[in-house]
C-alpha cells in the first residue's frame, strides 16, 4: 500500500544550518584554500512498519541533521555529514511509518599545504559540508522512500540563517533593561 506524506506542519520539516559571523569567516577561510573530490554514500539503514499496519492519517515527514564529523587525513579534508528522516501518522502516540539513517562522505583535496585551525574546520564541517551534502541526501531519501513503498513530497531546502548570539553580562541586550541610573526613582 502506498501512502502519500505531507510536510510535518509545525515546522520542524525545516533543513536549517545557521552560523555567526565569525563561524562564516572561518569557513570561507578554509573554502578559499580547498576543493571538493567527491561525495559518496557512506552508510544507510532503513525499516518500516510491515504491511497490514494501521495508521492514522494526516502523516507527516521529519528530516533531521543527526551528526558531523570531520578529519584531515594527508592532503584531504574529510567529513561524514550524517541525516535521519522518519515519517509518522497522527495518532496518539505517533506510530512510526519508516526511518532512515543515512551517512555521507565529503572529501575536500587541500590546497598550498594549508592547515585549516580547529574553528575553520568546525564551522566549514557545519556549513559548507552540510550545504554540499543535503541535494545527494534529498536524492537519496526520495529514492529509499519509494523504495519502501511510500510517495514522498519534495524534501526542504536547506535554509542558511544567520544564528543569534546570546548576548553575554558585558553586552547589553538590544532589547535589554535600562541602566538603574539611567532613570532615577522619582520620589
Amino acid at each position: 500500500m502506498r501512502m502519500f506524506l505531507s510536510p510535518h506542519k509545525s515546522g520542524d520539516e525545516r533543513m536549517q544550518i545557521s552560523q555567526t559571523s565569525e563561524q562564516i569567516k572561518a569557513l570561507s577561510t578554509f573554502q578559499g584554500h580547498c576543493e571538493i573530490e567527491g561525495i559518496t554514500l557512506l552508510s544507510c539503514n532503513t525499516s518500516r512498519a510491515k504491511a497490514g499496519t494501521s495508521f492514522r492519517e494526516p502523516f507527516s515527514v521529519k528530516p533531521a541533521l543527526s551528526n558531523i564529523s570531520s578529519s584531515v587525513q594527508g592532503g584531504q579534508f574529510v567529513v561524514e555529514v550524517s541525516f535521519e528522516y522518519s515519517a509518522w501518522d497522527a495518532s496518539e502516540p505517533p506510530e512510526r511509518l519508516f526511518l532512515i539513517n543515512c551517512t555521507f562522505e565529503t572529501i575536500y583535496r587541500i590546497r598550498d599545504d594549508y592547515s585549516p585551525s580547529d574553528e575553520e574546520k568546525h564551522s566549514f564541517s557545519r556549513g559548507t559540508a552540510v550545504f554540499n551534502c543535503w541535494p545527494y541526501a534529498r536524492e537519496f531519501l526520495r529514492d529509499i522512500t519509494a523504495r519502501l513503498g511510500h510517495q514522498t513530497p519534495a524534501l526542504p531546502l536547506l535554509r542558511i540563517t544567520p544564528k543569534k548570539v546570546e548576548p553575554t553580562e558585558e553586552e547589553p541586550s538590544l532589547l535589554g533593561e535600562p541602566d538603574e541610573d539611567e532613570y532615577p526613582d522619582e520620589e
